[in-house]
């Protein structure tokens, strides 16, 4: 460091002596002294300039620069893609878990569940719903640990009852939802 500094420091002065020896050569009737001038102070600083910009050049090695660039931007995708996937992952489990306490209150359990649910920009969007239900009424007999739950068998009035309040609640087409009884016995 010491060296490069006292190397820098001579070129600095050499570059100044020849400046000033310029400057007192010229007459002082030349109409082209204020390019010389000009030139003179290009070259000091460049002279001033070099010896730290070639360093920094020397030094730098372009293909780790890039292949580093490179790495941060595909760690970066990859990073987004988890978080995406991680998102859908935990908006159709809180879905599920909405879905299934929504219809318990209304004496319903959901037997089978598909979803169809894309996470673009920031946007989740349900593309189609698929649900098998099954209705029970609970009779509560003697002792309160022992429940017993019949299967009710559900009207298509009741199944469309439903669909239109998962559409209202949800926010969601009456197209992309479909309910099927399931184990419907008297």
């Amino acid at each position: 460091m010491i060296d490069f500094l006292v190397s820098w420091a001579e070129q600095l002065i050499l570059a100044l002596i020849v400046i000033i020896i310029i400057e007192i050569v010229l007459p002082s009737g030349n109409n082209y002294k204020k390019y010389i001038k000009v030139v003179l102070g290009i070259f000091l600083l460049y002279t001033i300039i070099n010896p730290i910009v070639s360093d920094k050049i020397k030094n730098m090695d372009f293909k780790e620069v890039t292949a580093n660039i490179y790495e941060e931007k595909n760690i970066t995708v990859q990073n987004v893609i988890n978080n995406d996937k991680q998102i859908l992952k935990k908006f159709k489990l809180k879905f599920e878990e909405n879905l299934n306490d929504y219809l318990k209150k209304n004496g319903y359990e959901i037997t089978k569940l598909e979803q169809d649910i894309e996470y673009n920009d920031e946007m989740i969007e349900i593309n189609k719903l698929e649900l098998k239900i099954k209705k029970y009424k609970e009779n509560k007999k003697g002792i309160e640990k022992i429940e017993i739950k019949e299967n009710i068998k559900i009207s298509e009035e009741e199944i469309n009852e439903i669909k239109k309040k998962i559409c209202e609640n949800y926010e969601l087409e009456e197209n992309k939802i479909t309910i099927e009884s399931e184990n419907n016995y008297d």
